[in-house]
């Protein structure tokens, strides 16, 4: 009978984690229990009617004794104490949530020297902390504390360690694994595979002649903003907490029935609008560079196509972002959303005319599967997965993304006739924290 996980559970598991890390100061488990408890019971709670959202950072006392006010960077984090610290209850996390969403900022929870817990004051500029993590931010900005704990829906708790998800308690769930299917696995290699752009259309965007190797090259960008725009498009869905699918084929027609068929091809189109700029921004830079080692002046026309040209490399991703917040917004449409490889959609609120679902499916907690494997009856699933296994089994040259309505992802896809079903998979852009030991395998 499987286990019913509790806010101990993940204490025990994120004591253990951080056990193995550099940190100094780390908290006792009997801190991490209290934090989790606290957090988990905020979580079944309503405020003026809304569920909450909000996050808290554990800080330690470094932090409070050693905060410097002097801003060095103009969007870093700064810590803005309260008067007098709030005792850390539900009560008073309930209260403050609504001032402290977690695009926006965060509570600094602190920890004294007979462990009890305080909310010691708020921490601002989290809309770049998230912004790096939803994939609508390049480089990583600083942030403070030792953990940080997201409330992500009812009894859902994010642990974070810096930019790696340590653990989430989802309910009665413990997730300690995000198996990042798209680095490695065949839901990757399907996807690299047919996402790629062809010799000769590359050859008519960047007005000029390709070798093998500068396609492959250029390619392996375009999987890289594929992935990005996937995961965009599922953390939109996840945002919306209705519960949703994506099915991604070259099958556009046998056993699928849009009710509102359309082409949208804007992602498509930006991905590559992306990589002309891209290319133009390194041969700008290299000619000026190039000028400048020759000690000759660099002419102001260049200086204004080099100018020109950041603006086309802002305008295409802006024009990604929009793009990807139209393809996500369908799903709220009753029926999945129906893409082809390259991101184009062909409809959506589409229904799977294939019935026949096969009768088991096989977990797999590994992004390539392995040994990690668990043979599940697809009964156990709903019936939005069950015609999804449905159609990956009659059409392999699929895969297939449901998301749930407590905001767990799965990716599914066919291999040598089996269904295979990968959980919580990672779409959040996660990087593994300089903290912890680095000898752990990818997964």
């Amino acid at each position: 009978m499987p286990k019913n996980y509790l806010p101990d559970d993940l204490a025990d598991f994120v004591h253990q984690k951080l056990g193995l890390t550099k940190i100094k100061t780390k908290p006792s488990i009997n801190v991490l229990r209290d934090l989790f408890n606290t957090l988990y019971f905020t979580s079944l709670k309503t405020e003026e009617g809304q569920f909450i959202k909000v996050t808290a950072t554990l800080v330690d006392h470094d932090t409070i004794k050693n905060f410097d006010d002097e801003v060095d960077q103009l969007d870093r984090w700064s810590f803005y104490p309260f008067s007098e610290p709030l005792e850390f209850n539900v009560k008073n996390m309930v209260k403050l949530s609504k001032a402290a969403d977690p695009w926006s900022s965060s509570l600094a929870v602190y920890f004294d020297d007979d462990e009890n817990l305080f909310i010691y004051g708020m921490i601002d500029q989290s809309i770049h902390y998230q912004s790096f993590l939803n994939y609508e931010r390049e480089d990583k900005p600083e942030h403070p504390g030792i953990i940080q704990t997201i409330i992500n829906g009812i009894g859902i708790l994010n642990v974070m360690l810096d930019y790696e998800a340590l653990a989430t308690l989802n309910q009665q769930t413990l997730i300690k694994l995000y198996p990042n299917v798209f680095k490695i696995g065949p839901v990757s290699s399907f996807l690299k595979e047919h996402s790629a752009i062809s010799k000769s259309r590359l050859e008519d965007l960047l007005e000029g002649e390709l070798d093998e190797e500068d396609t492959e090259a250029y390619n392996e960008v375009v999987y890289d903003y594929t992935v990005q725009a996937i995961c965009r498009i599922l953390l939109k869905m996840k945002n919306y907490h209705h519960g949703g699918a994506v099915l991604i084929t070259r099958n556009r027609e046998d056993d699928l029935t849009p009710k509102y068929k359309m082409k949208y091809n804007r992602i498509s189109l930006s991905i590559e609008h992306l990589i002309t700029s891209i290319t133009d921004e390194e041969y700008y830079e290299e000619k000026i560079e190039n000028l400048k080692k020759r000690k000759k002046d660099v002419p102001i026309d260049d200086f204004d196509d080099y100018d020109d040209n950041k603006l086309e490399i802002e305008e295409a991703y802006n024009e990604m972002v929009g793009a990807v917040r139209f393809a996500a917004s369908l799903s709220c449409v009753d029926g999945l959303v129906l893409m082809s490889p390259r991101l184009n959609v062909y409809g959506f609120g589409t229904v799977i005319a294939e019935t026949v679902s096969p009768e088991y499916v096989y977990l797999s907690t590994a992004s390539r599967p392995g040994n990690s494997v668990i043979k599940t009856p697809a009964n156990h699933f709903g019936t939005r997965h069950q015609s999804m296994f449905a159609y990956c089994k009659k059409y392999p040259e699929s895969v297939g993304f449901v998301v749930s309505q407590d905001g767990e992802v799965r990716a599914i896809k066919s291999i040598n006739g089996k269904v295979y079903v990968w959980e919580n998979i990672r779409v959040y852009q996660f990087q593994r924290s300089s903290k912890l030991p680095k000898n752990i395998p990818s997964r």
